[in-house]
């Protein structure tokens, strides 16, 4: 049976490759996507940020098989911290009416990739 940590490593890399290809190549209309108005520094913004799309799926991929350690146990924190902060700030934003229901499907996704690694973090301890 695979591992928890290595399915949710494989699900986030590929969630974050996907953000990558969209913000990086098609931005405005990932901006549109949201209810927002795309611009010239709404598309700058994106496409930086795209990069560290990158980074967590390339990192999130080759640690996929990495064993029980403190570095995977940091790698979880520092993940999951990452996803539950941009569900925070995505759920801020609906409530707030600056974006539109799409925002909801991304809110989903990071809610239960952090959960996720929040489960690893919490099993690991319990186990030592």
């Amino acid at each position: 049976m695979k591992s928890l940590y290595k399915i949710v490593s494989v699900a986030t890399s590929l969630l974050f490759i996907y953000l990558f290809v969209q913000l990086l190549f098609m931005p405005g209309s990932f901006i549109k996507d949201l209810g927002l108005q795309p611009s010239e520094a709404g598309s700058v913004l994106a496409r930086r940020a795209s990069m560290f799309m990158l980074g967590i799926s390339l990192l999130m991929f080759g640690t996929r098989n990495l064993p029980h350690s403190k570095t995977r146990q940091t790698i979880c924190m520092a993940t999951g911290i990452t996803l539950f902060g941009l569900s925070c700030v995505g759920s801020y934003e609906y409530i707030k009416g600056t974006v539109n229901s799409s925002i909801l499907i991304a809110i989903i996704c990071e809610t239960i990739l952090w959960v996720c690694f929040g489960i690893i973090l919490l099993k690991k301890y319990q186990n030592q």
